[in-house]
């Protein structure tokens, strides 16, 4: 296919950078900065950070671009408020990828290879105090799994090791492992590409496991088809508007040298582990690149690019899987400060007794999910306050707390138990089905008058049933209130009214 029927730069990095700017998302920062200071200037900094002059190469370099959830909507093309249902549905529309001459793929107007290559020229950067070495933590790795054909993207962190070789960690279960591991057995090695800077919403499908082409699951999050060149090197596919290319294999050694130690996404540092080592065969670029960094441990992890990201994929499971169950939700909310993958806040509508002991059934059955809050439909699980107020007067400890042992951890996860499971917990907050009819049941909020006038005295309202003061008050037309306390009084005095236990007024039985 012929680039110019794409428009290389409508899902350009730069130009999503640009737009988070006119946003007023970005700060620019114009004087040069050493690498390593650059993960703390991110961090510091709630917009994302555009660094001009980064290193002694005065790479131009962003970092943040998902950090928010203002800006992951706006990769999205919505606001924070459609970003869930937008996202959902995308998942639901996945393009093929268009193929891509190199002639015509940006990506490939800057090609090095052989002794050209030197990946030490690129922006790697110590990104925490006790890094292993120099990372970039904003790549997706591309592969064609020889076995079946099919294509496979993942979000990766690349350790510099010399001139043409990279440390990756590819520890944890994945498909890319077991791909692999695959190779390794039947000794061949895994011809494999890293993309450094593409569109955010590709960042996002990187991370996600899905049963459909993973080409075509990062065309539905664009909404567009993905234009794909192969490698230079290694023919492996990858995004041709990419900003960087770095092809090569993961040699059929398998699993050989130290990689780590690195601050993982909980905000402590990973253990060492034992992993490939990466063979660069090709670089390819852009002729003016934007180098892309992401955060990725620190303190601050709600400001990272993968826990944002996290809670998109959290909270679409959640909402499907309590659909599934036939539970009405009304709002749900995954807490990117618990890295978007353990905590989440559901608002249900009630239908029966016992709904929100089977939304926290349900939902302890993702996997990574630590802990669930289930509140009702008139509660704000946005707002702090709305939501601790509900945690205070309807959450009781004794009863209304559900724990489960004995479930899949992440390895990372720093409070799993000595077997490497984890508990989960469900916050049962919703008021018990149907006890409005007391007082006490009842939320107190302000009074909301009526206009004009239904009956003439309160005698008349109360001939009715029994009635609330602001009943009484809307009844009668009024909008102060102290005169009907007057008439009330004179009912009182000549014996014909009463209360009752909940409140109301009402006329004396004879």
């Amino acid at each position: 296919m012929d680039m110019k029927a794409v428009d290389p730069e409508q899902f350009r990095l730069r130009r999503f950078v640009d737009r988070l700017a006119a946003m007023g998302e970005v700060d620019v920062r114009a004087e040069p900065i050493a690498l390593p200071e650059v993960t703390g200037a991110i961090e510091s900094n709630a917009k994302a950070v555009l660094f001009k002059q980064a290193g002694p190469e005065k790479y131009e370099m962003i970092g943040g671009v998902l950090g928010s959830r203002r800006r992951l909507a706006a990769a999205f093309g919505t606001d924070e408020k459609g970003l869930l249902s937008e996202f959902i549905r995308r998942v639901q529309s996945p393009h093929e990828p268009v193929a891509v001459s190199s002639s015509d793929a940006p990506v490939h107007q800057v090609v090095l290879t052989g002794a050209d290559i030197d990946l030490a020229r690129l922006p790697f950067h110590l990104q925490h105090e006790f890094d292993g070495a120099p990372y970039i933590s904003a790549a997706m790795d591309f592969t064609i799994d020889p076995k079946t054909g099919k294509p496979n993207v993942g979000c990766r962190r690349l350790m510099l090791r010399g001139r043409r070789e990279l440390r990756t960690n590819i520890t944890q279960m994945s498909d890319l492992k077991r791909i692999y591991l695959e190779c390794i057995e039947r000794k061949q090695r895994l011809p494999l590409s890293f993309v450094i800077g593409s569109h955010p919403t590709d960042f996002v499908s990187a991370s996600m496991k899905v049963p459909m082409n993973e080409f075509a699951c990062i065309g539905a999050l664009r909404g567009a088809p993905l234009p794909m060149v192969k490698g230079v090197s290694n023919g492996i596919p990858v995004p041709a508007d990419a900003e960087i290319v770095i092809e090569g294999y993961l040699d059929e050694l398998g699993y050989s040298e130290m990689e780590g130690p690195y601050g993982e996404l909980y905000g402590y540092y990973g253990p060492m582990h034992i992993d490939p080592v990466f063979h660069a065969t090709a670089v390819t670029m852009r002729r003016d690149p934007i180098y892309h960094t992401v955060l990725h441990g620190g303190r601050r992890v709600a400001r990272n690019d993968a826990a944002q990201a996290a809670c998109l994929q959290t909270e679409a499971a959640t909402l499907r899987t309590l659909r599934a169950e036939g539970i009405e939700v009304t709002a749900v909310r995954a807490m990117p400060s618990a890295t978007g993958l353990h905590h989440v806040r559901v608002a249900i509508r009630q239908s029966a007794a016992g709904q929100a002991r089977a939304a926290i059934a349900a939902l302890f059955k993702l996997p990574l999910l630590r802990l669930v809050f289930v509140a009702d439909d008139d509660v704000d699980i946005w707002s702090e306050e709305d939501f601790e107020w509900a945690l205070c007067t309807r959450f009781r400890l004794d009863r209304d707390l559900v724990t489960e042992a004995g479930h899949f951890a992440l390895t990372m996860d720093p409070v799993i138990d000595e077997n490497g499971k984890m508990t989960k917990g469900g916050f049962d907050m919703t008021a018990p089905f149907g006890a409005t009819e007391r007082i006490v049941d009842r939320l107190s909020f302000a009074p909301k008058l009526a206009g004009a006038a239904t009956h003439k005295t309160a005698r008349d309202v109360l001939a009715a049933g029994p009635k609330y003061f602001v009943e009484i008050m809307r009844s009668l037309g009024s909008r102060d209130g102290r005169e009907v306390t007057l008439e009330l009084d004179l009912l009182r005095e000549q014996g014909a009214i009463e209360r009752l236990s909940n409140g109301e007024w009402a006329l004396r039985k004879a």
